[in-house]
Order: structure tokens, then sequence, then C-alpha cells
């Protein structure tokens, strides 16, 4: 599998997880999940903010695993 394929395939299970969390509109349900991760986080000694950092960095890796000549997005 590609990594266009497996980052389409992540971005499916986010859109199915983000529907499913409520009943308002995807954006809503996006924000709710968010906050409430953010109080999971408190709830259990994790840093969000760090955490959120690290996810940014690990998607900007996998955008440029998906480039396929020299040129980076970094």
């Amino acid at each position: 599998m590609s990594q266009l394929q497996i980052n389409r395939s992540r971005g499916e299970r986010a859109a199915t997880a983000v529907c499913q969390y409520g009943d308002d509109s995807p954006n809503d349900n996006l924000i709710d999940l968010l906050a409430d991760a953010m109080h999971w986080c408190d709830q259990s000694g994790i840093d969000f903010h760090t955490a959120l950092c690290q996810a940014g960095r690990q998607y900007i890796y996998e955008l440029n695993d998906e480039q396929h000549d020299e040129r980076r997005m970094l």
C-alpha cells in the first residue's frame, strides 16, 4: 500500500470517529472530541499540547512520505 493510500485510510478512519462522536455537524463533533481529549489528558496526566505538537510533526512526516520526488514540504 502506498503512503498516499495509507494517509487516505487514516483520514477515513478519523472521519468515521468524528461522525460517530455525536449528533452534531462533523465540525462540532471534532471540537467536542478535542475538548473532551483535553479533559482526558488533564485526568490522565498527559500534556495535550505536547501531544498535539507531536501529532503535527507526525502529520508533516506522513505528508512528506507521500512525495515522490526530491521536493519536500519541509
